[in-house]
């Protein structure tokens, strides 16, 4: 019983290890650098030159996305590696994804989050009757 208890344990920490070097290696294909827009107010939008670093694990076809409304930003051709520069502005945060051309695979997500310094507050109304 013990024998067997040792291999369930061993066995489940095999299978964490794998799904986590499973998840570090989709993280690094896609890299947007800065991650966070912080806009004075809430409502407000933020702006940013975002650079998006992607290494793809091998060249070919990709094209950057938005993920929401599935709108193509930029396209590159037989190329593994490649950065590209968009001037981001949001009053909500947006996820973008790489796709591959040939196979219209998702291979990474990444989301710019808008944050803001200042929460819009309800007013205080004081009503007068004279």
């Amino acid at each position: 019983m013990y024998f067997r208890l040792t291999q369930v344990i061993l066995m489940f920490f095999v299978l964490i290890s794998l799904s986590l070097s499973a998840k570090e290696q989709r993280k690094g294909i896609l890299n947007a650098t800065p991650s966070k827009c912080v806009a004075l107010n809430q409502g407000r939008t933020c702006y940013a030159d975002v650079i998006f670093e992607i290494s793809a694990p091998q060249a070919g076809d990709y094209c950057l996305r938005e993920s929401e409304s599935k709108r193509i930003i930029q396209c590159w051709a037989n190329t593994a590696n490649f950065e590209y520069t968009l001037n981001f502005g949001s009053a909500e945060s947006v996820s973008y994804e790489l796709i591959s051309k040939a196979q219209s695979d998702t291979l990474a997500v990444t989301t710019i989050e808008v944050n803001w310094v200042h929460k819009v507050r309800a007013k205080k109304r004081r009503w007068r009757l004279f």
